[in-house]
């Protein structure tokens, strides 16, 4: 009994350091799955072309979550400055509650319900419907 509850517990800490270790090739480099929040988003970072800061993605629901992963939605934050719209209202970071200006909504969307999965983002500004999108490809041992 005890071998089979360390066992599953190994299982569980594999599982974490999945999500923690996780990242994607796309157009504009790589988006890494940063960490969770104790709301239940899943923190994705982003490079943000000409800056040295990243952009960051919230995503509900996310957070934990390495099987039967399907559709979510969220929203991204940069900096102001970094090259993306103003928007006319600020929101309040998820995390910090400072005020971004710069912001905007996310639907992603798996491709393979289990890690590692591909998957298709759709990014809007402000309170525009998504209109660009961003696919991303996990990185492995086996695609380095």
């Amino acid at each position: 009994m005890n071998r089979l509850i360390a066992v599953m517990g190994l299982g569980l800490i594999l599982a974490g350091a999945a999500v923690a270790d996780e990242a994607w090739d796309t157009e504009i480099g790589e988006v890494i799955y940063d960490h969770d929040t104790d709301e239940g988003h899943a923190v994705l970072t982003y490079p943000i072309e000409g800056s040295d800061v990243r952009g960051i993605g919230y995503i509900e629901g996310l957070a934990g979550q390495t099987t039967g992963r399907q559709a979510y939605a969220g929203l991204w934050v940069e900096p102001d400055g970094t090259g993306s719209e103003r928007c006319p209202y600020a929101i309040a970071d998820p995390e910090t509650g400072e005020p971004r200006w710069t912001w905007g909504q996310i639907e992603m969307v798996f491709v393979q319900p289990d890690f590692p999965a591909s998957w298709v983002i759709q990014r809007g500004y402000c309170f525009e419907d998504p209109s660009e999108f961003l696919v991303g490809q996990p990185v492995t041992t086996d695609s380095e």
